[in-house]
């Protein structure tokens, strides 16, 4: 026997999920009488519906009092009592069919308002209470006519990834725990960045959005029979969009969500839950570093390599011999093959093998650099030449933690001047050590590339500044 306080219950209990072994709202009809009928603030309850759910609330309880508690658990009015598993009203009866009842003014006009208008009034309880010591023995919930009400339950993996199919991993529960059967319930899954799940209208997105369907994320369910639950599956391939963000989001379950459906309450026609949205850690990512140029002032053999006007090389791990005025070779100290000789009359960049570096000969190949020369001939020494290193990449690939910064296919540095920061799975920092108040940041998500300035290296601060540097990323 339960004992709840008839003043203290939380008629929220009976709505508050779906698998917690609710009750059904039960009907127990009320009706305004006509201008014949008995006295003011009076209405006429259906006496078989009465009797039915006081002869299931007494089954087991020898004496009580049968009352109607409102939205707040209070007494409304006491309809009658049980004694020894019998019924007796309080009220007098009209064609053997209605109990006439009276009620405050109050509530009276509450439920005769609800009534005439048919609205959903749902947190009233036919109740079997103790007179004695004010507590609830048995209650059930009731209506006053005829509706459906559904409730919804939303199963789903805890993790996924943008772009994931959740396949048959998603599926709903779906319940009518109203007195008559709804028809054309449309479910919709949708996705969201918080748990304030907007009831709207929209159609299935392949790109995230807040409270936007996913993509096959909708049923339509035809028919579902009063006191019916069913399992419902998604037809179509239920997808997570591409560039759903991640982090914590919210996936929720809504039925009905254009509000056709006549129903005790809309509150259980939607769940909703977080799902953590992951993001795989890439086998590599690769940063295309377009605006690349090699500087080197020959009269003071001052050799840099910069882009984005970011230092790359100091030069202290590169070699270079001038073999003419306008001939100069340079080589990194990774190559053990070949090296690279540039011509500034000529103005043309060969890749030499065969022979050693600071020596003529060998095999050449011309690579396709552009070279600009400030000043200089074929017998004076020019005063400034770049090269522009189109093809420059930084690559990183976290599993073995190998990081290459290289140009035409070739290390251009050394490896233990440049520092990585892993994040995230999907967000790196890099550094050169010759870098002291800025870095880059690396976001594989968005493909995309940020200069931080200000900030502590592998943190998430700083003042933030786009890169034109595409990211490819290989998974």
């Amino acid at each position: 026997m339960k004992k709840l306080i008839c003043m203290g219950m939380a008629w929220m209990v009976v709505l508050s999920g779906l698998l917690a072994g609710e009750e059904i709202a039960r009907v127990l009809a009320m009706e305004i009488p006509g201008d014949s009928g008995p006295g003011k603030n009076t209405l006429w309850v259906n006496l078989g519906q009465l009797q039915t759910l006081s002869s299931e609330l007494a089954a087991a309880v020898p004496a009580a009092e049968i009352s109607l508690l409102d939205r707040q658990d209070r007494i409304l009015t006491k309809f009658g009592s049980i004694r020894k598993g019998k019924c007796k009203w309080d009220h007098k009866t009209v064609r053997d069919r209605y109990l006439t009842v009276n009620f405050a003014a109050a509530d009276y006009s509450q439920l005769a308002s609800g009534i005439s208008n048919r609205s959903a009034m749902p947190g009233f309880q036919l109740a079997l209470c103790d007179g004695k010591a004010g507590t609830v023995i048995q209650s059930i919930p009731v209506v006053f006519w005829d509706m459906a009400d559904l409730a919804v339950q939303l199963n789903y993996p805890v993790n996924a990834e943008p772009g994931q199919s959740l396949r048959q991993e998603v599926t709903v529960q779906l319940e009518n725990r109203g007195s008559i059967a709804a028809r054309d319930i449309q479910l919709d899954v949708v996705i969201s960045r918080d748990n304030q799940i907007q009831w709207r209208g929209a159609e299935a997105a392949a790109t995230a959005g807040n409270d936007v369907p996913l993509e096959n994320g909708r049923e339509t369910i035809p028919l579902l029979e009063a006191g019916q639950q069913i399992t419902v599956q998604f037809k179509g391939d239920l997808k997570i969009p591409e560039n759903t963000v991640p982090g914590k989001q919210y996936l929720a379950v809504l039925a009905d969500v254009d509000g056709r459906i006549v129903e005790l309450s809309k509150e259980n026609n939607i769940h909703s839950g977080f799902i953590m949205i992951t993001v795989p850690e890439p086998t590599a990512f690769v940063m295309a570093l377009a605006e690349t140029v090699l500087h080197f002032e020959p009269a003071t053999y001052g050799f840099k390599i910069v882009t984005h006007d970011v230092i790359l090389s100091d030069g202290k791990d590169w070699k270079l011999c001038k073999m003419k005025p306008n001939v100069y070779q340079i080589k990194h100290v990774s190559w053990s093959d070949f090296f690279w000789e540039i011509d500034t009359y000529e103005r043309v960049v060969w890749e030499i093998k065969g022979v050693d570096f600071c020596k003529k000969g060998g095999k050449g190949r011309e690579l396709g650099i552009k070279v600009n020369v400030e000043g200089g001939s074929l017998l004076i020494p020019p005063s400034r030449f770049t090269l522009k290193l189109t093809a420059t990449q930084l690559r990183f690939e976290p599993g073995s933690k190998k990081f290459t910064l290289s140009a035409f296919d070739k290390p251009i540095f050394h490896l233990p001047f440049w520092w990585v920061c892993k994040r995230e799975s999907y967000l790196y920092q890099v550094r050169f050590a010759l870098w002291e108040n800025y870095f880059w940041q690396i976001d594989t998500f968005k493909k995309e590339a940020v200069s931080i300035s200000g900030g502590k290296f592998c943190s998430g601060e700083g003042t933030i500044e786009p890169l034109s540097a595409p990211i490819v990323v290989e998974k």
